[in-house]
């Protein structure tokens, strides 16, 4: 069943050589929609909201998130979020997932269009008010504390390692770290 409201490319993007689907709604909204070859899904709300340069940061920023493959693997850990609820801690280490994920993106983008020009995107994102209403398809937005806000600006804004420093967070190996973290989940099932 297909949502209503969602149509092909908006011109705005088409020019701009960006395939989206637009979402007929007031509510500025952007993101990666689809499980292995999302499709990025922009509201009318969003093109009246944002001027063209910050509108391609935008974009950029949710680039990254089709660049890692986040809708992909955020189903999966999502999944097991789901199954291990009842477990210490679930929920507030799943927030900060999914709060460094966004600040991955965000990194992602600021190596390839301006950070400022970034951060000043998110405050307006966050700054729009935000109107509810049950006839989506997905829930589209949550309620964030502002201090994961003030955390992806501070992480934008800082001056980010030198190439030749030694940074701990090398990007070639980021999701092998998510083996070592589910193995003792398998051994959950065997326990009496």
């Amino acid at each position: 069943e297909n949502c209503p409201g969602l149509t092909p490319t908006p011109e705005s993007l088409a020019s701009q050589g960006q395939l989206a689907r637009l979402l007929d709604t007031p509510i500025p909204f952007i993101a990666q929609i689809g499980f292995w070859q999302p499709e990025l899904v922009v509201s009318q709300g969003l093109l009246e909201t944002l001027s063209s340069e910050h509108l391609e940061a935008v974009i950029t920023h949710e680039q990254a998130h089709h660049h890692y493959r986040d809708t992909f693997w955020f189903f999966w850990l999502g999944w097991i979020h789901r199954i291990t609820a009842w477990l210490p801690n679930t929920e507030s280490l799943w927030q900060e997932l999914l709060n460094l994920r966004e600040i991955r993106a965000d990194h992602w983008a600021a190596k390839r269009v301006d950070a400022l020009l970034l951060a000043e995107s998110l405050l307006t994102m966050v700054s729009s008010p935000m109107i509810t209403t049950e006839n989506f398809c997905a829930p589209f937005s949550r309620p964030v504390p502002p201090s994961r806000f003030q955390e992806r600006i501070d992480a934008l804004l800082t001056e980010p390692e030198s190439a030749t420093g030694t940074s701990s967070w090398n990007y070639s190996w980021n999701w092998s770290w998510l083996l070592y973290v589910l193995l003792p989940l398998l051994v959950v099932p065997f326990h009496q």
